[in-house]
């Protein structure tokens, strides 16, 4: 989870990037400022891809929701399942 505490200015950030990358590397996302203002969100591609996998999840989430309410008919749960676990790689 991201903390407010997390943020650090760029001149902190140039002057000690090896110690923030083992950081990020081990999950931290930062946030870096410049002039006092957020200029950018450093983190590593995992925690990106699992961010924007979320979003993507959500998004379908929605969806699904929506159709059930107008009367769309849903995939039986062991089907669904089965996909989701063939989409992250896991063996059921």
């Amino acid at each position: 989870m991201h903390k407010t505490t997390d943020t650090y200015p760029l001149s902190e950030f140039r002057r000690n990037t090896s110690e923030h990358v083992a950081r990020i590397s081990e999950g931290a996302i930062e946030t870096i400022t410049q002039n006092g203002h957020a200029a950018m969100i450093v983190m590593s591609p995992e925690r990106y891809d699992f961010l924007v996998h979320a979003a993507e999840r959500g998004h379908i989430w929605r969806e699904a929701i929506r159709a059930y309410r107008a009367g769309a008919r849903g995939v039986p749960a062991r089907e669904a399942i089965q996909e989701i676990a063939d989409e992250l790689g896991i063996e059921l």
